[in-house]
């Protein structure tokens, strides 16, 4: 089975900080992948350069089989759920997972459909219509994860 994610040499440099060191790595579909270590070792440095929201200074990543050299962030089939959340509050949780289908062709019942499945899978069925600000901290969680 081909690795779905690879990284081969990755390096990241800030200036004369060395934040990545010869990464290699590869991750099957199905895996179950855990990324641990101490504050400043370069978890979200690494993980940032997989979403392609951080450039390599140097190696490759490839993402099923597709080299990511070049792929913009919003052209990589990737999603970062940032650790604050960035659930708004503004919004309901519906409209909040939705939020990134607000530019895709697909009619508006196509989506509600793909919303009320993404907070199925996240256990926050018949939660789409009450206010981020009125869930707790593992449920807005969900709605970011929902989100991605």
């Amino acid at each position: 089975m081909t690795a779905l994610i690879e990284l081969r040499g990755v390096e990241k440099h800030y200036g004369d900080y060395h934040a990545l060191r010869g990464i290699d790595l590869e991750i099957r579909a199905g895996e179950f992948f855990s990324l641990l270590g101490p504050s400043g070792c370069g978890k979200t440095t690494l993980l940032r350069t997989i979403a392609g929201l951080e450039q390599v200074s140097s190696g490759s990543i490839r993402i099923d089989g597709r080299d990511m050299k070049g792929v913009a962030p919003n052209h990589r089939p990737t999603n970062m759920v940032f650790q604050s959340y960035a659930v708004f509050p503004h919004l309901t949780v519906a409209e909040n997972v939705g939020f990134g289908l607000r530019r895709d062709p697909r009619a508006k019942s196509e989506k509600a459909r793909a919303v009320e499945e993404a907070l199925e899978m996240v256990g926050l069925a018949g939660y789409g219509r009450r206010r981020a600000h009125a869930l707790s901290g593992g449920q807005r969680q969900r709605v970011a994860l929902a989100r991605a």
